[in-house]
């Protein structure tokens, strides 16, 4: 059985309880647990169409998602999701035709959800991918998408 996504952050909060230990440590048990091979958090700036690698964990030679990389926000697998899109797909490049990154990325599996500060206010997305077909489980996936709240709990106000 799966750990609830507040079990989790706890874990992941016991080396440290800042938003980067925090996030890091989410990331990784979220990768283990998804098979993924990039498990990330992104940050949108919506004003200069580019999406922010902010962490991620990577587990594969032929797919890694870099931190502190900016990718366009328009063209990104990201902004479908948040615009109504599957919050999961095993075919991202056929469900998401118009995302120049699936194609570049080659991404076949992706997962997506958003983020908000504790004031409601839009951040980005907590993110998997890989270049392969990979099956998550409902409850994996209620599990991400609950990490995505609280770790948004976690973020500043004013961000």
């Amino acid at each position: 059985m799966a750990p609830s996504a507040r079990e989790l952050l706890e874990q992941a909060a016991a080396a440290g309880s800042d938003l980067e230990t925090v996030t890091r440590g989410v990331l990784s048990r979220l990768a283990d647990l998804t098979g993924l091979s990039s498990t990330y958090l992104a940050e949108t700036r919506l004003t200069v169409d580019e999406q922010y690698i902010v962490f991620s964990v990577n587990r594969s030679d032929q797919f890694h998602i870099p931190e502190d990389v900016t990718l366009p926000w328009s063209e990104g697998v990201c902004r479908f999701v948040v615009e109504g899109g599957p919050n999961y797909t095993t075919e991202a490049q056929k469900q998401f035709p118009s995302s120049s990154v699936a194609r570049l990325l080659e991404i076949r599996t992706f997962v997506s959800y958003p983020v908000f500060t504790p004031g409601g206010r839009f951040f980005g997305t907590l993110c998997g991918a890989s270049k392969e077909q990979v099956e998550i489980e409902q409850d994996i996936l209620e599990l991400m998408r609950e990490c995505a709240r609280l770790i948004g709990m976690r973020l500043p106000q004013a961000s």
